[in-house]
């Protein structure tokens, strides 16, 4: 269970690594047009085409490390005044309660890209198609599902086995691989 842990937080930092790479690629080309426009009045074409299907899949990467890491707000009030049980039950509803959600956006989201082949959308400039980006970020949705799978299996083994949940994840897992 621990390598599978431990290979699911790897590959939700490498997509986050992924995301921010097209975040700073997005900030790039729209840096440049922007550029373009003040300089030479000739605007890049398009930026706003691939902006508006990269973003999807931007977001959505970055989403599995954010749970992997528990980077989600939270508001901890009653954690704090409650024993250290509690807290775990606490954890776990919590964990319960993000799963669910987390799985019923990315099953949402497959019928989202369902409709967008269907109804072949394309991009305004570029007329690039649509469904193949947000399938990706279906995609990625789903791999954040199961990563909050296992930080929920993570939480109850913490409710029932005493450890602290923190501890139970590695801090550096690629470091043990």
């Amino acid at each position: 269970m621990q390598l599978i842990w431990k290979r699911s937080y790897a590959l939700a930092r490498g997509l986050a690594l992924v995301g921010f790479t097209g975040l700073l690629v997005l900030a790039l080309m729209t840096t440049s047009d922007v550029l373009m426009r003040w300089l030479f009045k000739a605007p890049l074409q398009g930026v706003n085409d691939v902006s508006s299907v990269v973003m999807a899949v931007v977001i959505s990467a970055c989403i599995p490390a954010n749970l992997a890491m528990k980077q989600n707000i939270r508001v901890e009030v009653f954690g704090a005044i409650a024993s250290p049980r509690m807290k775990a039950l606490l954890e776990v509803f919590s964990s319960v309660l993000t799963f669910a959600l987390i799985a019923l956006i990315a099953w949402q989201f497959v019928g989202y890209v369902g409709s967008l082949k269907a109804n072949g959308d394309r991009t305004w400039v570029l007329g690039w198609q649509v469904w193949p980006w947000w399938s990706v970020a279906t995609v990625m949705l789903w791999l954040a599902a199961f990563v909050q799978a296992m930080v929920l299996i993570s939480d109850i083994s913490s409710l029932f086995g005493g450890r602290d949940t923190d501890a139970a994840r590695p801090n550096d897992p690629s470091s043990s691989l």
